[in-house]
């Protein structure tokens, strides 16, 4: 039950996966998570509960491999069996965000890692996976030459449905000509932004699904010590390197650079808690400032770079008083 009372459904019911063993935790959680595909822009809101079953399972058993391997096979063969691309992001789609957290949360609680290192691990790793994806789909052309040719048939199709609603499409295929240039190059961040989102989404709760964790209010997050050692390998090959490698490294800096955003995030609420709350319409109406407005996300990721050098956050009132 939750503090008010209601059913809390991380704790039961068909979210819970109350009662529910591997077969039928998977089952759920495909279910859940294949809204991404069938519900336009609901289904982004649906489908990161897919992972709740199989965390619920995990809980109780100490993995969840068991609930969502069966899954990933049974994708997997799909895909080989001549699935064609849509199959593949498919399996791709349900690795990202089901099976690499739930594999992410049984090592955090197993090697009892901080919370920013269970965050960078799985971020990084979502990031390979994507990069892996993705090259492995463009070859033998290079990923950021498909990734062009990918958007450009996008929006194609986009302009032609506004035509046939009788809009107007100028500025549209204007928008389009100047974002498919960076788009091709960042094209693997975007999903991995999204697991974020899902990432932070989930961190309070693991708790509550049953996880000997303790709960970690988020003005209290900081990214992993290492993160300074990704960044600054990401920013060096971009500077270097040309081609794919390039391309590799300017998405393993935005990893980084997002993690360091969600760090510059912790921060500002560490010093807004004081005076407005912890309310929902704090956090999110302070990220969506923070993302909409410039050059607000580079000062925000600038906050989280340095105050993992030297902290930015308000100091206790137990350090502010002075020994007698």
């Amino acid at each position: 039950m939750s503090a008010d009372g209601r059913p809390d459904l991380l704790q039961g019911g068909v979210l819970g996966g109350a009662g529910f063993g591997p077969l039928g935790s998977g089952l759920v959680s495909l279910l859940l998570y294949s809204s991404l595909f069938v519900l336009p822009f609901l289904g982004i809101v649906v489908a990161p509960f897919g992972i709740i079953p199989v965390l619920h399972l995990a809980a109780r058993r100490g993995s969840g491999i068991t609930a969502w391997g069966w899954v990933a096979v049974l994708l997997a063969g799909a895909a080989v069996a001549g699935g064609g691309l849509t199959a593949v992001a498919f399996l791709c789609g349900y690795l990202l965000l089901v099976a690499v957290p739930s594999l992410s949360v049984d090592l955090r609680v197993r090697f009892r890692w901080q919370e920013g290192r269970w965050v960078a691990g799985t971020i990084l790793t979502a990031t390979l996976l994507c990069l892996a994806v993705m090259a492995a789909l463009s070859w033998p052309a290079a990923p950021v030459t498909a990734a062009g040719e990918w958007l450009r048939t996008v929006g194609q199709q986009a302009i032609e449905l506004y035509r046939k609603a009788g809009v107007a499409s100028g500025n549209l295929e204007l928008a389009f000509d100047r974002g498919e240039r960076i788009l091709a190059w960042v094209l693997p961040s975007l999903p991995v932004a999204y697991l974020v989102t899902v990432l932070f989404w989930l961190r309070p709760r693991l708790p509550v699904i049953g996880f000997d964790l303790d709960a970690v209010p988020f003005e209290a997050y900081r990214c992993d010590e290492w993160l300074p050692v990704v960044f600054a390998a990401g920013g060096l090959g971009v500077l270097l390197l040309g081609g794919t490698p390039r391309w590799v490294a300017i998405n393993i800096l935005g990893a980084a650079l997002i993690l360091y955003f969600v760090q510059g995030l912790a921060i500002i609420r560490a010093h807004l808690v004081r005076f407005v709350g912890r309310g929902w319409l704090v956090r999110w109406g302070v990220a969506l400032i923070c993302l909409q407005v410039p050059p607000l996300p580079v000062l925000v990721v600038a906050l989280g770079i340095v105050d993992s050098f030297h902290s930015l956050r308000p100091r206790p009132p137990e350090d502010e008083k002075r020994p007698e």
